[in-house]
């Protein structure tokens, strides 16, 4: 006769914790509806991750009920998303002490939202030093003032768990000797983020004895910082740089960098020295702050070893130095390009990087669409900035792509010169190939097609006749509304027969593209500038349909 028990498998703590380990929120949820005893089991930890992005979400959260709740289970919060700063003193009054991550993003900037949080900022470092289990903080409320950020500094210093620290607060204003402080507090964390506005009036050049300062917070004469990220794209002025220098001395370990606004020719000479000697393991760079000549950027290039990721500065001239020089040192190991505002870059160096780089995944040369008016305005403000692939390159090249795990691609291309037929003539004069592609070649849909791994696509097409300098001026007053002569900024829409039969072999060669494009299964945005005219909607919903994880499709 076989004896009966009451036990379940729920009496099994460490099952019970590693099923719940490996479940969504949304699945513990449908799990809490199976029965009274799943609920009963599963409920806490519901309370494990806990994300509030919204005014509505925030006020339920604060019912008594749910207080009642946070207060039972308190010990299972370990991950807290809110972009309110005032969750901070709830968590502190509940007992929250098991947290893992804390993030805060920034709130929009309304004058009601700072002066709310403005007040809570005293809670966060009470809220880091009772929570031992911390890692990572993300904060974007954060009142720079001197006390606070005393009192923050020194917790995060005693503070044994921390590896993560990330302020992204641009509308706070900061001194320098508080990114100091920052900085040099930061010898335990592997990723430092600092991204804040500072003060200019408050530049002052470190002396021996506030250098000595800073290095007695570390607790050692010769300290080696254990930073793998930093990203501090900060404004440095002419007597700040020197500082930034000294610290990056300390730093032997980073890998991610994100330089600061260098702005002066003279303090490169002290990065590439740092950078052949301590900052030597650097293999993704960001550089979209600096300020200076691109031929000594360029130089930065080959000093970073087996570099992955690049992103480049729309402030910059010579981008095709840097271009080349990234061509010719990390072709192998290249896997994320972001050339924005790249104009420098010709048509023959982004075919280079489609077809030299085998590892490439990711490929930004397009900046993103301003709603702007009028549309001449902002499409010559974007020829001015993009680098443009030239489709007559690419034909007479015939090359290949080698970037097969292409993931993400933004590009512009310069469509060929359209064939203009005489009305005058009893016999039509033939089109020659080139000219019908006028819309979207032949080649370069093919090669898109040819990426299976492609997620995301972003194309804009530019005609070959750019708009004189002085249109483009006329087009700015006419966006601000001032008086101009007569200037037509519309679109001229097609009158001859020969320009129809034009634009109707354009509707036809997008209308192939789309089709060709069903071969991307993966493919989740689809972004095509100036192709709106040309866009047969019929063809788009049947292209859809091989596109299972789209989210969005986007022309004009």
């Amino acid at each position: 006769m076989t004896t009966t028990t009451q036990a379940t498998v729920f009496d099994i703590h460490l099952l019970q914790e590693q099923i719940c380990a490996h479940l969504t929120l949304r699945d513990i949820r449908r799990c809490c509806l199976v029965s009274k005893d799943f609920y009963q089991n599963f409920s806490p930890y519901l309370y494990r991750t806990i994300p509030i992005h919204r005014k509505s979400t925030f006020n339920k959260f604060h019912r008594p009920e749910s207080l009642a709740a946070l207060a039972r289970y308190h010990d299972k919060v370990t991950h807290v998303t809110c972009e309110f700063a005032q969750i901070w003193k709830t968590l502190l009054d509940h007992q929250c002490h098991n947290l893992v991550t804390l993030t805060s993003d920034c709130l929009p900037r309304r004058n009601s939202n700072a002066e709310t949080n403005k007040h809570q900022t005293r809670y966060i470092s009470d809220l880091i030093e009772v929570n031992p289990r911390l890692y990572s903080v993300q904060l974007g409320q954060f009142l720079f003032e001197p006390e606070v950020i005393s009192r923050f500094c020194s917790v995060l210093r005693n503070h044994s768990r921390i590896r993560e620290l990330s302020i992204v607060s641009p509308a706070s204003y900061v001194t320098y000797t508080s990114i100091r402080l920052f900085m040099w507090s930061s010898f335990r964390l592997e990723r430092l983020c600092l991204k804040v506005q500072c003060l200019y009036s408050s530049a002052t050049e470190m002396t021996d004895c506030q250098f000595q300062k800073y290095l007695d917070l570390t607790g050692s004469k010769h300290p080696v910082f254990a930073l793998r990220e930093l990203s501090i794209p900060i404004s440095l002025y002419l007597l700040e740089g020197g500082a930034f220098l000294r610290f990056l001395e300390y730093t032997p370990h980073v890998e991610r960098f994100v330089a600061p606004g260098i702005m002066h020719d003279d303090w490169i000479e002290g990065l590439l020295s740092i950078m052949r000697t301590r900052m030597t393991n650097i293999q993704h760079l960001n550089i979209c702050s600096i300020s200076i000549q691109g031929s000594l950027v360029a130089q930065i290039i080959p000093l970073c070893r087996n570099l992955k990721s690049f992103v480049s500065s729309s402030r910059l001239n010579g981008i095709n130095v840097i271009a080349g020089a990234l061509l010719e040192h990390h072709r192998e190991t290249l896997e994320e390009v972001h050339m924005l505002g790249a104009g420098g870059m010709t048509s023959v160096q982004v075919l280079s990087f489609l077809t030299e780089c085998p590892k490439l995944q990711i490929f930004d040369a397009m900046c993103t669409t301003e709603k702007v008016s009028p549309d001449r305005e902002m499409m010559t403000r974007q020829r001015i900035g993009d680098a443009i692939l030239s489709t007559t390159d690419m034909n007479a090249a015939a090359i290949p792509w080698a970037c097969a795990g292409l993931k993400v691609l933004k590009l512009r291309y310069a469509v060929p010169e359209r064939a203009h037929q005489d009305n005058d003539g009893d016999e039509e004069q033939e089109e020659s190939e080139e000219s019908k592609e006028w819309v979207l070649p032949k080649a370069l849909y093919e090669r898109i097609a040819e990426l299976t791994e492609l997620e995301i696509l972003w194309l804009g097409r530019v005609e070959p006749a750019f708009p004189s300098t002085d249109s483009f001026i006329l087009a700015l007053r006419v966006g601000r509304g001032e008086p101009v002569p007569e200037l037509d900024l519309e679109p001229r829409q097609p009158e001859s027969e020969s320009e129809i039969r034009q634009y109707e072999m354009g509707t036809l060669n997008m209308s192939k593209a789309l089709m060709a494009w069903r071969s991307l299964p993966k493919l989740r945005q689809l972004h095509l500038r100036g192709l709106k005219n040309f866009i047969d909607k019929k063809t788009v919903r049947e292209a859809r349909r091989s596109w299972k994880n789209l989210d969005w499709i986007w022309y004009h």
